[in-house]
């Protein structure tokens, strides 16, 4: 789970995070004093919980949280301030929970306890598509034996959970029909890669088939393609020539 935290106070700010911390260890927190910076690195990485502060200098909390919730429409706002009279502004934006300073680990356990969007138990599979392609498992880079295999993983990801035929892996990655012999050792390597991290929930393997199972796998790209993400990226696997199809028609 990743928690934003915003709050122009240093004091305040290093107070929230420790009461975020003890309520949620689990969780990884951000930290920002200023919310222009929080707002950049929300357009970066999911986020599903923002405590904010509402009376800032440079843009007051409820402007951040507009914001947030067009990145995120599902994002749970989470109110922390000194003031009482911004309760019902708060409820129009259909906050998560309202918290008065001073802020103490029992009150964000019991408001995260009625979060008005649930979250799912964390998927041991994430990958990052805006940019370059990245795979990691537990929130470390998933390493193959065969440089192509990541290429693999990315193009089943491109399809967005449909079954990818061999003979259609092999003619959009390699364009060549007698280079069956190394697509079967890439496709090996990517079903023991899984197995042995204990990843196989993730991926359909059929006889002459391969599909990514979507509903398994923590992905800004699915996350897209649902709604859950609203802000068009600028970068869609970089890295692999066969995305450009997919950046030019949805993106």
């Amino acid at each position: 789970m990743n928690i934003l935290l915003l709050d122009d106070e240093p004091l305040a700010l290093k107070m929230l995070g420790k009461a975020v911390s003890e309520a949620v260890p689990e969780a990884n927190l951000f930290s920002f004093s200023k919310p222009r910076e929080a707002l950049d690195f929300a357009e970066t990485t999911t986020l599903q919980v923002a405590f904010l502060d509402i009376n800032m200098q440079m843009m007051d909390g409820l402007e951040v949280a507009k914001k947030l919730k067009d990145i995120y429409p599902n994002i749970n706002i989470i109110f922390s301030t000194g003031y009482e009279e911004y309760a019902l502004d708060a409820l129009k934006l259909y906050s998560s929970g309202y918290l008065l300073k001073p802020i103490g680990a029992e009150d964000v356990a019991e408001v995260m306890k009625n979060l008005r969007f649930p979250i799912e138990e964390k998927k041991r599979l994430s990958i990052r598509c805006f940019g370059n392609f990245e795979a990691f498992c537990d929130g470390k880079p998933i390493k193959f034996k065969l440089s192509r295999t990541k290429e693999l993983l990315a193009y089943l990801v491109d399809r967005n959970g449909a079954e990818c035929r061999t003979a259609e892996i092999i003619s959009e990655l390699f364009e060549d029909v007698y280079n069956i012999e190394y697509y079967n050792k890439i496709r090996r390597d990517l079903i023991k890669t899984f197995e042995d991290m204990d990843l196989s929930d993730c991926i359909a393997v059929t006889r002459g088939g391969l599909s990514i199972i979507r509903e398994n796998v923590d992905c800004d790209y699915f996350d897209y393609k649902d709604g859950l993400i609203t802000t068009k990226p600028t970068e869609y696997m970089s890295q692999y020539s066969f995305a450009e199809y997919t950046f030019a028609e949805l993106f």
